[in-house]
């Protein structure tokens, strides 16, 4: 990974985190609500971990395992462009917990 792929990684991170941002918790139901406040706080330690970490700090394994989270990233991407509804974008963001939770602990 180059530095301006993970500037990529980067923006991509964001993009994916502004639609569950702006989600309206009060149209969730409640158990929703759970859901929306985890994934958020996960996708937002996520991003503030990959502004704050350096590429160049990070160890071959770690950029290996990034290119793959990179991956999943774009792919999550992908998978949101033209969703309106909340219940839809909170429903493929939440089944990327696990990507959210991998880049923080990569970056840390």
């Amino acid at each position: 990974m180059t530095d301006n792929e993970y500037a990529a990684f980067r923006t991509s991170l964001e993009d994916v985190f502004i639609p569950l941002y702006a989600i309206d918790a009060g149209s969730l139901t409640p158990e929703q609500r759970k859901v929306h406040q985890a994934t958020l706080s996960a996708a937002y330690l996520a991003v503030v971990q990959a502004e704050n970490a350096s590429l160049t700090q990070l160890t071959k394994s770690a950029t290996k395992k990034l290119d793959d989270l990179s991956a999943s990233v774009k792919a999550l991407q992908g998978q949101l462009a033209g969703l309106k509804k909340a219940a839809e974008v909170l429903n493929i963001l939440s089944g990327a917990l696990n990507v959210f939770t991998s880049i923080t602990k990569l970056l840390k």
